[in-house]
């Protein structure tokens, strides 16, 4: 019989080996929980970071193509700020002992309550440098040249420097400690049974924070803009220094008595959530409203119609028994990504017809035959800013297109983020509405960037732009009309600046003008439009007319991306309308529609892509293979979610198709049917991030591809040929 081997594991080894596992696994895990906080915090933070492209251009900017030196500055001591913070509230967690969890007094786990402290905060510089390294998987040929890798490189070592430095203090503290109680021959003790053991200086830290967290937060209420010099990055780590913080501090307090805090807040908001006794997401019917008050009854409606409108424009633009060119666009959403490319393209344009044909008595002549604009999400805010630049009187400064695009090149995220994470994060255990939501941060950072410019229409009444002074309709505005979508209906809600229809021309839609005020803000209807998933908070409209049964128990907005991403629906009845009403008065249109679009990933819905003969169909050929996931079949618990986004662009390109089915082509003479030209983005030298803050090389890749992808020279020839014809008597 052969002799057992006494190296092979017994059953009683292999029980012992198992028990050492399963103890560790409990020690983990309780140590685990009075830092929860902290480990919630950079779990979501590493969550963002691996899979939000706004997170990358949030990293590009910083550490690549910011010129600013202050923003970099406050980066890195924002970096060593909240890792400082979360060393602090973890270290101090561990030195209390908590009865109902006893594995953290084991003393073979001392090694583990000091170091964990100090590697969590050494996380933080290291996980800013690991979203910077993300952001840098897809090559990007504008780094080619010397100085710029270069600097990006000395930026990152930076982060690097930062986590050394803080190696270094936590090395060297203790080392100061351990030398001190030698000299004294008194141990140090680690491990108080309360919190007021603590002593007096972390407990006035951590009281000053607190402290400190209101006054940021009452701050940020009154003026959400205070963070905007910092970068969105800095602003995201001051939040996460005070999160863990002050979160850690209330844990502490409560944890040693087994109270349940993180899940009572949770149960807590809910409960005024599902109550509505914490509703501060109203939208704003007027200009001096506030987010969390309900609205004043409306004053007399004298908006015009919309049939009134369209006959005064054909009527001032047309000639009698000649086809008159009307210009008609669609801008797809996309944050601000959208915003920039619509008005860029819409700028780029109007520059050339102007190049060809002086503009008529300072109007531009695009402008002037640019009949209705639909716009979703931030497409809605890139018509926005393109009219509204437009309305400056010419020759007062910047060009229009300058103008928009200083509009646009702001960092809109900060204000949104610290209204979110001080402000709304507040305002869920509160009963009652007593602050401005993220929504208003975000329209009194558009408004703000546009007076910076000279421009005070986004802060103004809608309807004010189609009002002259002798109260006529003003028709040198283009008609507007900005796509929501109706949570619980699922509807379209569109927003425009005339009075309700007498018989609404749209389908499974709402017209907004029977439930929006006559001075509603431009900016809070452009923003109705862009409700975009959590970034904003779905707006509770309430009305205060006599007619109280139009506004249902919980009718809420949102993006109006919810229902079809293209604005190519709300477009396409704009047209069977005006068609119509240009009938019922005689006079022949010839119809031009620019479709704005700015996925990358987007399906082309036209097949022509001949740069030298762009009519009447004709869109740019970007190069697209299908990616891994259009190939891969999906499990049962992922298949209906993936069908439901899936359903969401399909019903963008079902849009598409019946917009260009609706057109009166004429291959043989372009001069006598309708256009449709698709400007789209390509896959690109850049990324291009969706998202409420781009940098200056996505305007500079935006620019090249309008440049270079689009005969905009002949585009505009053949735009200027038309508006000659129509003027002709």
């Amino acid at each position: 019989m052969a002799e057992p081997n006494p190296s092979s594991p017994t059953p009683q080894r292999q029980r012992l080996a198992w028990t050492d596992i399963v103890d560790w696994l409990g020690i983990g895990l309780d140590h685990c929980k009075p830092i929860r906080v902290s480990l919630l915090v950079l779990a979501f933070a590493t969550i963002v970071i691996t899979n939000v492209d706004q997170a990358t251009e949030l990293f590009l900017i910083a550490l690549w193509v910011d010129p600013s030196s202050t923003r970099y500055i406050f980066l890195l001591a924002t970096s060593a700020l909240a890792g400082l913070a979360v060393w602090y509230a973890t270290h101090n967690a561990y030195r209390l002992t908590y009865p109902r969890w006893p594995a953290l007094q084991n003393p073979r786990a001392a090694g583990l309550r000091r170091w964990i402290p100090r590697l969590l905060g050494i996380v933080v510089p290291l996980l800013v440098l690991y979203g910077y390294l993300m952001a840098l998987r897809t090559p990007h040929p504008a780094c080619a040249i010397h100085t710029p890798c270069m600097r990006r490189d000395l930026r990152s070592a930076g982060l690097l420097m930062v986590a050394a430095a803080m190696i270094v203090f936590f090395i060297g503290r203790q080392r100061v400690l351990d030398a001190a109680a030698e000299r004294t021959a008194k141990a140090i003790e680690l491990r108080v049974t309360a919190i007021t053991a603590l002593g007096t200086v972390p407990l006035g830290i951590f009281l000053a924070v607190l402290i400190l967290n209101v006054l940021i937060t009452v701050l940020v209420a009154i003026q959400p803009r205070q963070f905007d010099g910092m970068g969105s990055l800095a602003v995201a780590l001051i939040t996460v220094s005070f999160f863990c913080m002050s979160g850690g501090f209330l844990c502490m307090l409560v944890d040693r008595h087994g109270v349940p805090l993180l899940s009572l807040m949770v149960l807590m908001s809910l409960t005024l959530h599902a109550a509505h006794l914490n509703d501060n997401h109203r939208v704003r019917q007027y200009p001096d409203m506030s987010t969390h008050q309900r609205p004043e009854p409306p004053p007399a409606d004298h908006r015009p119609s919309f049939d009134a409108y369209a006959k005064a424009w054909l009527q001032s633009r047309c000639t009698p028994h000649h086809a008159c060119p009307v210009i008609l666009v669609s801008a797809e959403g996309g944050g601000l990504r959208s915003a920039a490319w619509t008005a860029m393209v819409l700028s780029e344009f109007t520059a050339q017809v102007d190049l060809a044909l002086p503009p008529n008595g300072g109007e531009p002549m695009l402008e002037r035959y640019m009949f209705a604009g639909s716009g979703v999400s931030g497409g809605s805010f890139g018509l926005a800013t393109y009219v509204a630049a437009l309305s400056v009187a010419p020759g007062t400064g910047a060009t229009a297109q300058a103008r928009s695009e200083r509009i646009l090149d702001h960092d809109f995220l900060a204000p949104v983020m610290a209204n979110a994470w001080f402000i709304d994060f507040t305002q869920r255990w509160l009963p009652g509405a007593w602050f401005d939501d993220r929504g208003r941060a975000l329209t009194r950072a558009w408004e703000q960037a546009a007076q910076e410019q000279g421009i005070n229409a986004l802060a103004q009444p809608f309807s004010k732009l189609y009002e002259s002074e002798s109260g006529e309709i003003n028709t040198n505005t283009p008609a507007l009309f900005f796509n929501s979508a109706t949570v619980g209906q699922g509807w379209r809600f569109i927003q425009d600046p005339f009075s309700p229809f007498a018989h609404s021309p749209w389908t499974t839609a709402y017209d907004g003008s029977m439930w929006l005020d006559p001075r509603i803000p431009l900016s809070e209807a452009v923003f109705n439009s862009a409700r975009f998933t959590y970034l904003s908070p779905a707006g509770t409209l309430q009305t205060a007319g006599t007619n109280p049964s139009l506004s249902p128990a919980g009718f809420q907005l949102v993006d109006g991306g919810y229902f079809e991403n293209s604005g190519a629906t709300t477009l396409l009845e704009v047209m069977q309308r005006l068609h119509a009403i240009a009938a019922s008065i005689a006079q022949p249109i010839h119809v031009i529609v620019l479709h704005i679009s700015n996925d990358p990933s987007l399906r082309d819905f036209i097949d022509a892509h001949d740069p030298e003969h762009p009519l009447p169909l004709y869109s740019a050929a970007c190069p697209r293979t299908p990616s891994p996931t259009e190939l891969n079949s999906y499990g049962e618990a992922t298949a209906p979610l993936v069908a439901l986004l899936d359903t969401r662009a399909a019903r963008g390109e079902y849009a598409r198709l019946a917009l260009l089915g609706a057109l009166q082509t004429d291959t043989a003479d372009t001069d006598k049917g309708d256009v449709l030209w698709h400007l789209r983005l390509c896959p690109g030298n850049y990324p291009l991030p969706l998202g409420w803050t781009i940098s200056s090389p996505v305007f500079d890749e935006m620019r090249r591809q309008l440049e270079q992808n689009y005969p905009l020279a002949t585009m505009g020839a053949w735009l200027t040929q038309q508006i000659k014809a129509a003027r002709q008597p």
